[in-house]
């Protein structure tokens, strides 16, 4: 008997860095303005994310009813829970999304043709998923320069880590020395730019300001630090607990 839906497994994304492209702004944008709105917006970005494998199937014409039924379920969970947020919030938070809807479909454009995932790529689809720390603090009735500087912190980090994750990856991979040097280059730019930024921004927000600060700080070195092979599981728990403590600490700067 054929399956009415796929297995959950084939709508999950393989890559853990989306994960975490999803999921820091969304918590970011919650914690920072809490609400119901955002609580259905956040929902409506997850459906969205796990139709994203189906999508690319039907686009590839990959013919595959239940893969079809799972996108068309998906993308209906998705409008419910996007009118749930219109008639909770109004309008005002589609602006956000609306700002950062070229660099999505840049970077779907590239997912769906399989395009080899550049530098490029990864940074225009970090700043598409923070788009959601913006929208949902609209939609909790937040102001436009507060959503900018929630896009612009998440945006930040995101490819602060990315190039951190690149440059550990070159090595692991054995890139040429030129290529290696090029992305110690980007881990220099992207971390002193969030540091820098964090300065100007927040160090007039007290402790929490400073602590943020130390943060990035912290982070930089450990970019800089000499490579060393660790298994891809401990990477990806390490990274993890990183990002939670993060979390918190851009949370209580921001707030």
């Amino acid at each position: 008997m054929p399956r009415l839906l796929p297995p959950l497994r084939s709508l999950l994304p393989a890559e853990h860095g989306s994960w975490f492209m999803l999921g820091f702004p969304v918590a970011l944008g919650w914690l920072l303005r809490p609400s119901l709105a955002g609580v259905c917006l956040g929902l409506a970005a997850l459906s969205l994310f796990l139709g994203r494998p189906p999508l690319r199937r039907l686009l590839n014409q990959q013919k595959d009813p239940a893969q079809l039924r799972a996108l068309l379920l998906l993308g209906g969970i998705a409008g419910v829970f996007g009118i749930l947020t219109l008639l909770l919030s109004g309008v005002r938070y589609l602006i956000p999304l609306a700002c950062v809807a070229p660099l999505a479909l840049f970077a779907l454009r590239a997912d769906v043709e399989r395009a080899v995932r550049t530098l490029s790529v990864e940074l225009a689809a970090q700043a598409s998923f923070a788009g959601l720390a913006a929208a949902m603090v609209v939609a909790g009735g937040g102001t436009l320069p507060q959503a900018g500087r929630a896009w612009l912190f998440a945006t930040l980090l995101g490819g602060a880590n990315l190039v951190h994750v690149r440059r550990f990856l070159g090595y692991a991979h054995h890139l040429e020395a030129q290529e290696l040097a090029r992305r110690r280059v980007l881990v220099h730019v992207l971390h002193l730019l969030l540091a820098g930024i964090s300065v100007v921004l927040l160090a007039t927000r007290g402790l929490p300001g400073m602590l943020w600060i130390g943060w990035t700080l912290l982070l930089y070195s450990r970019a800089l630090m000499p490579y060393r092979p660790i298994p891809a599981r401990t990477l990806g728990w390490r990274e993890g607990g990183l990002s939670a403590v993060g979390l918190f600490l851009l949370w209580r700067a921001l707030v």
